[in-house]
């Protein structure tokens, strides 16, 4: 099993830099960069930053959107990365969360993600594009840099099956059939494509904290647990909420601040609180309690076909200790 760590540039360099610092001492194979530009430092600067402090490690955006920036601007940033580091770049992206959020867009549809998906492709491959109607150069320094995406619903997960080098799930200690069934799903469309399931990549992420009680890790992961209500925006999600849930959660969206997008003790965090919405929300996609229950769900999800298991960090409390913590689980698997 390969660790990752998602890292964010917030109020300290100092502490970014040593977030990425000890997982590379640790022997953490990916470091990952969020993309929430109203809230946090840009993510490509971070990104170097990041390939410098960890000089082994695979760099990668987890996740950027559409809409965000052309693609030959997208393909540039990724391919120069991928040259500076000596082949260690991936982008990872995904319909949009804070990033479409700040500009007032609504998330990607899956006919936009096939889009950028081609245009990248082709970019990476050294070809010019055709996009929105207008000729694009093509890029004199172009590398072929895999492309990764976080995938949800059905269509999601077959389009990622079908088009990437690489599959982003999230995941929760408490819902670990639902994640191999989206795996399922995946090596299913995969097949369908005419594609080796076994050859697409399947990277976890979770809001990890390894403490010795699971109310201490909670605590630790607040400003993650309200970000779930987020994830919940589409009319299927909706509609599955419990009637007394529903109201309250669609109240939050529309309150959300994504220039507080996972900060800790920050005002979303206080809303969800005042809303009385945590305990709804804690079990999505957390993995909290001991080393020994952590490296359980390590082993799980490594017998499911998951290489790399990632904690996202910008809006933990207290990320050092989960990076030390993550590591030690692993030893015991």
């Amino acid at each position: 099993m390969k660790l990752g760590i998602c890292s964010m540039w917030g109020t300290s360099l100092d502490l970014f830099r040593s977030e990425v610092r000890l997982a590379a001492e640790l022997g953490y194979e990916l470091v990952t960069v969020g993309d929430s530009p109203s809230g946090w430092h840009e993510m490509v600067t971070s990104m170097t930053i990041a390939a410098l402090e960890a000089p082994s490690a695979q760099i990668g955006s987890l996740v950027t959107s559409p809409f965000m920036r052309h693609p030959l601007v997208a393909a540039n940033a990724f391919a120069t990365l991928d040259e500076l580091t000596g082949g260690r770049a991936v982008l990872g992206f995904a319909t949009g969360g804070s990033t479409v959020l700040a500009i007032g867009r609504p998330p990607a549809t899956q006919a936009e993600v096939r889009a950028e998906f081609t245009a990248l492709r082709q970019l990476f491959a050294g070809e010019e594009i055709e996009w929105e109607g207008r000729s694009v150069k093509s890029l004199r320094f172009a590398r072929n840099v895999p492309i990764y995406y976080s995938a949800f619903g059905p269509k999601a997960l077959a389009l990622a099956a079908q088009e990437a080098d690489g599959a982003i799930l999230f995941a929760g200690d408490q819902h670990l059939d639902a994640v191999e069934a989206r795996i399922a799903m995946l090596r299913d469309a995969a097949t369908k494509a005419g594609r080796d399931p076994d050859a697409l990549d399947i990277w976890v992420t979770s809001f990890i904290s390894v403490r010795p009680r699971r109310v201490q890790a909670i605590d630790d992961l607040k400003a993650f647990i309200a970000v779930n209500a987020m994830a919940l925006r589409t009319p299927q999600a909706l509609a599955m909420l419990p009637e007394n849930v529903r109201p309250l959660v669609e109240a939050f969206q529309t309150r959300y601040d994504p220039s507080e997008h996972v900060v800790v003790g920050g005002k979303n965090v206080r809303l969800m609180d005042e809303m009385g919405l945590t305990e709804f929300l804690q079990d999505f996609d957390t993995i909290t309690g001991p080393e020994e229950h952590v490296a359980d769900v390590l082993k799980r999800l490594e017998a499911m076909g998951v290489s790399t298991v990632i904690a996202a960090l910008p809006g933990h409390a207290d990320p050092l200790t989960t990076i030390r913590g993550l590591a030690a689980a692993r030893k015991r698997m």
